[in-house]
């Protein structure tokens, strides 16, 4: 059997190992530059790496099919959200089973997924378009505040932001559309989505979608920052069963994915527990990032890598083997007031890596270097993953750890 990974990055970085363990041939599709630069510690993993010059859908689809031309490929699975809809058409040119290409589509776009559960009658936030600052403040008067303003197609809370008030939402659209860092090679662009702001703790579901049928194996806990950002702090992952309400999570996760067409393959959806049930942040048609999918056969034996791959060649999802923890977490050193300058060391880092529970930790932006002055993703100084046997034993760990780790200027 041979899958075909495009553009891994983050989690999509999980395929090579996980193809490799199922005795499955595995080609990469990349550039292998900046997001997209593959790990020292996936390399041996790949049986071959098809280097492309751009980004084009063309230029991927091509290689695709020159890839296929010389050896048969029997699924194909996109390594980041950008690439989920290009994965969707090399699927269907080629033959093989995947999500409709126009469905890929509805569930990459934010206003088009709303769009597509309100017509289904699926929960869901109000929502509008807006393409200039004007419009999106209009747009604040009609869902009413407070209510969030995004970009339609960024990732990592990029750009994300609640709005108080007609004058925040001007604010939020010009940090939108003056965005001049890519990730991934993308900037948001001009249009966004303003939306009912969600009343509610926030986490995520971590599952794939098999015969068009959600399985949700993990869900996690989300530590968000100060609003009116909503930086992602840290997680928490637990097996979906040890947390109360799942059963309501998976029956509303079926019908977002069966409404949005989500046929085959993992998924990643947020959603905040609000006082009329989980309601929809939104969804994606990948393994979550900042290391969950790894946490998630951490904590229930199964790899989500595996079942994806499994799921899009139409085979029996593999067999889950046995947990190592009952939750498994991450932690990030954010420092908001050195956001846009430097810092000078990490104190207590040696004695956090040291507590019982830690696995491992990294430092992201080395001591000296500026600070991007970007609240989300980008400014996280660094991270220590934890596994704990218990989800209170987890918490209590994390918050160690933040009482632990001080940045100093």
């Amino acid at each position: 059997m041979h899958v075909l990974i495009l553009m891994p990055a983050s989690a999509g970085q999980l395929y090579p190992e996980a193809g490799r363990r199922m005795g499955i041939r595995t080609t990469v599709i990349t550039n292998n530059q900046g997001f997209y630069r593959l790990g020292d510690h996936i390399r041996e993993f790949i049986d071959e790496v098809c280097p492309v010059g751009t980004l084009s859908p063309a230029e991927i689809r091509e290689a695709a099919r020159e890839i296929h031309r010389r050896e048969p490929v029997h699924a194909v699975v996109a390594g980041v959200e950008f690439t989920v809809p290009i994965a969707a058409e090399v699927a269907a040119e080629l033959g093989i089973p995947g999500i409709d290409p126009a469905d890929a589509l509805v569930v990459r776009e934010k206003s088009e997924m709303r769009a597509r559960l309100h017509e289904a009658g699926v929960r869901a936030p109000a929502f509008v378009v807006a393409s200039s600052s004007r419009e999106a403040a209009d747009a604040g008067e009609v869902v009413g505040f407070p209510c969030v303003i995004k970009p339609v197609g960024m990732l990592g809370t990029i750009g994300v932001r609640r709005a108080d008030g007609r004058d925040d939402l001007v604010a939020g659209y010009a940090d939108i559309i003056g965005e001049t860092v890519p990730m991934g090679d993308r900037l948001p662009g001009a249009t966004v989505v303003v939306e009912q702001y969600l009343r509610g703790k926030e986490f995520s579901a971590e599952g794939y979608v098999e015969r068009g049928r959600a399985t949700v194996l993990a869900i996690t806990e989300k530590w968000l920052g100060r609003e009116p950002h909503f930086q992602q702090q840290g997680h928490i992952v637990r097996p979906a069963a040890q947390v109360p309400g799942h059963e309501d999570v998976t029956a509303y996760l079926d019908q977002v994915t069966r409404a949005l067409g989500l046929t085959t393959g993992p998924f990643h959806a947020e959603y905040r527990l609000t006082a009329e049930g989980p309601t929809l942040v939104e969804i994606a048609g990948r393994m979550g990032g900042d290391q969950i999918a790894a946490m998630v056969e951490t904590v229930t034996g199964l790899s989500l890598a595996q079942a994806a791959i499994a799921t899009a060649a139409g085979v029996e999802v593999p067999a889950p083997g046995t947990p190592t923890a009952s939750a498994a977490g991450i932690h990030y050193v954010i420092d908001p007031a050195r956001f846009g300058a430097t810092y000078r060391a990490l104190e207590g880092w040696d004695e956090a890596l040291a507590l019982p529970g830690v696995r491992r930790g990294g430092i992201d932006i080395p001591a000296g270097q500026p600070i991007p002055d970007r609240p989300d993703m980008r400014s996280r100084i660094a991270h220590v993953m934890f596994e704990a046997g218990s989800y209170d034993e987890a918490v209590a760990l994390r918050r160690k750890l933040e009482e632990t780790i001080r940045v100093v200027g």
